[in-house]
């Protein structure tokens, strides 16, 4: 069981670092599960996190609960594709597989066309 764990969480920070080869405008990658803690993560070399420690586990546990209270309700609406999040100073991509989230923050220079090829080429990395 431990094995097994320790394989998953390797899988998972190996995802992060595929995630961040998919665009040098993906500042950061982070996977929680259900409950918004945080399984691995990875930020860019070289950047600074634009978020204290307490406000990014802060975030993470609000992306969780906002996939967990959609859940109940998809079946009306379909499932929840991704959600994007357009802040001052960086945009926001999260989608959930497989009972995980993925969090990604990305510049905010980034070609607004260029999204969707990168929330596909993460979701197949995701679910590979």
């Amino acid at each position: 069981m431990t094995e097994n764990l320790s394989q998953l969480n390797a899988q998972y920070k190996t995802n992060c670092k595929k995630i961040l080869e998919v665009s040098p405008k993906i500042r950061y990658v982070g996977i929680t599960n259900k409950f918004g803690r945080t399984i691995a993560g990875q930020l860019r070399i070289g950047l600074t996190p634009l978020l204290k420690k307490e406000e990014m586990r802060n975030e993470l546990f609000v992306h969780s609960m906002i996939y967990n209270i959609r859940k109940s309700y998809e079946t009306s609406i379909g499932e929840t594709e991704f959600m994007f999040i357009s802040n001052e100073n960086v945009d926001i991509i999260s989608f959930y597989v497989d009972e995980l989230v993925y969090y990604m923050t990305i510049d905010k220079d980034i070609n607004k066309n260029e999204l969707y090829s990168v929330i596909k080429k993460t979701k197949d990395i995701a679910t590979s």
